[in-house]
């Protein structure tokens, strides 16, 4: 099994000092998938309107090995919408 870190930027910067190990890099990339929904079903309306999140998976030296970018914005039509 493989550790892997899962490091996440939102508003503030969230280091992964524990790890997760997986038997799979697949499988590690799918709990970066689950990592981010869970983050946006967390945080919706923090999410709108704020800098771009991301979550960086590193092996156990510290090299990113995958990274997610999750952004959200209001276009134009969505301003009068309450």
């Amino acid at each position: 099994m493989a550790r892997y870190f899962f490091h996440v930027q939102t508003d503030v910067r969230s280091t992964d000092l524990e790890g997760w190990e997986f038997d799979t890099p697949i499988e590690a990339r799918s709990q970066a998938i689950a990592t981010c929904g869970q983050m946006m079903r967390d945080a919706a309306e923090a999410f709108w309107g704020s800098r771009p999140w991301s979550v960086s998976v590193t092996n156990a030296v510290g090299l990113i090995l995958w990274e997610l970018s999750m952004d959200g914005y209001a276009a134009p039509a969505a301003l009068d919408i309450a």
